[in-house]
């Protein structure tokens, strides 16, 4: 019975391993974008707290254009959404931005990833509180009152992600330079995309399994 068990949790583990979908080229870019722009940059000895500003700033900046259009999609779908809407957010960033490139401080940068992922965390957080609840509504029963299948959440999963980026980002802050800083992010930015679907992978029912 336990050499079954080893053999099925294994056969898990290397199924949900080799099933960990390549990082699409456009999420890599904005790591690459920062990689690119802090070479450049120091190449042309600009001072080093500014081409980390940039590099990073410029990063994050390509990363919310690219994902303007589908939320503009998104809220126009709402009933009192509109895609209007966006205007006050973007230039909230823009402003943040404006700051950052102002005051050259690498570590407000750093620190203002730390306050995003705060967010989002507390976001996950909230939800994870009401989720049994909006579950218990929106799965399909079978007749005996039974749910038709399982329901995987991924707010706890997301939460998780979110806690590790603010350790990692703080542990960095307090223990490396900016250069180790932006050394290590995009090899940490890898790793997260690997460990975020293994786990998103090992929650997911096997075939075997009921629900």
């Amino acid at each position: 019975m336990a050499e079954v068990m080893i053999k099925r949790i294994s056969s898990r583990l290397l199924d949900a391993t080799l099933s960990i979908p390549p990082l699409r080229a456009r999420n890599v870019l904005p790591v690459i974008i920062m990689l690119l722009v802090w070479i450049g940059l120091r190449a042309v000895q600009v001072d080093e707290n500014m081409a980390f500003v940039l590099s990073v700033v410029l990063a994050q900046a390509y990363a919310i254009w690219r994902n303007l259009p589908q939320a503009a999609h998104d809220m126009a779908q709402m009933p009192v959404g509109r895609p209007g809407l966006l205007r006050w957010p973007v230039i909230g960033v823009l402003l943040l931005a404006a700051l950052q490139i102002w005051l050259s401080d690498p570590l407000l940068t750093q620190r203002l990833i730390t306050a995003f992922a705060t967010f989002f965390l507390i976001v996950m957080v909230l939800g994870v509180m009401r989720e049994g609840e909006v579950l218990e509504r929106v799965t399909p029963r079978l007749a005996d009152g039974t749910p038709e299948y399982k329901v995987v959440s991924l707010l706890r999963v997301n939460a998780l992600v979110a806690m590790i980026v603010i350790c990692v980002n703080e542990a960095l802050i307090a223990y490396e330079t900016p250069v180790i800083w932006i050394t290590v992010m995009p090899i940490f930015v890898l790793m997260l995309h690997g460990l975020y679907w293994f786990i998103v992978l090992m929650l997911l029912p096997s075939e075997s399994q009921p629900a």
